[in-house]
């Protein structure tokens, strides 16, 4: 690890870096191909003999590197090996294609093979039991090193038209629906968690407050064939709390359009457009809106949101650190609504990503082009 001292200027300091938002004045870099004692794997394809033992320690140290972030109660500041791995991809694909291949694996646990080839099946169930800070690494790494070079992948967007590409986005989108599912799971719990404190007359004053169960109930509703059953089984018990749903958490069927007062449907976690399929509500412009990443609900054009430096995601409502701490998935079985710490504070990491999010606001504030 190399320190260079920066100037105290924040804005000198890389974007990628928490240091921007703790305005550190020290930047390191991470210097992978140097012997650190670690154990050789010399199962990785070397690519060229006369640097073979260089490309060996590059892959166990990477390997021994990302090992260490799997520890959830670490901090996720991994762009100095993100850089690194993206160097490897022009001067050596075919190496940090094998080095990948191996890490997957070992990194879900599944060790009946070491390639990441394998059934749709098994791989959904690999990432169902995988922890909240792996995946979190699988998504960094696909978006930032193995699809850096293509469109950035959006759910419901467009995929690769290579085999190699279609498996990481296969992946990826796999992790990312994962995680939606369990961010919901996580919300409805904490709905029927207010519920059973409020019944004890407990208050529940100091607790996060869930908002968006409305857009997530329809989120369910719409992907009910391929969702968890635990997931739906949650859903039904927000359905049966009748009224009481109001005094618990914000459900809020209508959005309108802050632009126009346009009515905006939901159709889509992250992106929106104002106006209906009935010809007299349809705005002559129709504009085109951010819904937040955490809670689906549409995000305000007067208040700056937060924003996710590697999947681009606004986030307006902050998740509690509950969420990032948990040791077992929320859609598991077992999991106890009312064992849910609700008192924590809310933090400003991204849920697909786990990174700090950074303040994000519009350069004009009408600055949203109509279609």
């Amino acid at each position: 690890m190399v320190a260079v001292v920066r100037t105290l200027d924040p804005n000198l300091l890389d974007q990628m870096y928490q240091a921007r938002t703790q305005k550190a004045v020290v930047e390191f870099i991470w210097i992978g191909g140097q012997f650190l004692g670690l154990p050789l794997d010399k199962g990785i394809y070397i690519c060229s003999p006369q640097s073979g033992t260089n490309f060996l320690w590059w892959g166990s140290n990477i390997v021994w590197s990302l090992k260490k972030y799997e520890n959830g109660e670490r901090g996720l500041i991994l762009w100095d090996i993100i850089v690194a791995l993206q160097v490897l991809k022009k001067s050596a694909p075919t190496f940090l294609e094998t080095l990948m291949h191996k890490w997957v694996p070992s990194l879900l646990s599944y060790d009946q093979c070491d390639s990441i080839i394998i059934s749709h099946r098994s791989r959904n169930y690999m990432i169902s039991k995988a922890s909240l800070r792996k995946l979190h690494l699988l998504n960094i790494v696909c978006r930032k090193v193995m699809l850096s070079d293509h469109l950035q992948y959006s759910p419901g967007g467009e995929e690769g038209n290579n085999a190699a590409t279609d498996l990481w986005t296969n992946l990826l989108v796999s992790s990312e629906t994962e995680l939606l599912e369990r961010l919901l799971a996580f919300t409805f719990a904490a709905v029927l968690g207010r519920i059973s404190y409020l019944r004890k007359g407990v208050s529940n004053d100091n607790r996060w407050f869930p908002v968006g169960i409305a857009q997530m109930d329809s989120w369910v509703s719409m992907n009910s064939g391929e969702v968890h059953n635990e997931l739906k089984s949650l859903k039904s018990r927000i359905k049966d709390l009748g009224s009481r749903i109001d005094s618990v958490c914000e459900y809020s069927v209508e959005e309108t359009c802050p632009y126009c007062s346009a009515p905006v449907p939901f159709e889509s976690p992250e992106a929106a457009l104002c106006g209906s399929g009935v010809p007299d509500t349809v705005p002559a412009e129709r504009h085109r809106l951010s819904r937040c990443a955490a809670s689906m609900r549409l995000c305000s054009v007067l208040q700056p949101a937060w924003h996710c430096a590697c999947c681009g995601g606004m986030v307006e409502k902050l998740v509690p650190e509950a969420f990032f701490t948990m040791t077992a998935s929320p859609l598991d079985a077992d999991n106890d609504s009312e064992s849910l710490c609700l008192s924590s504070p809310a933090v400003p990491l991204c849920p697909f990503c786990g990174i700090v999010l950074q303040r994000s606001a519009p350069a004009f504030l009408l600055s949203v082009s109509p279609l």
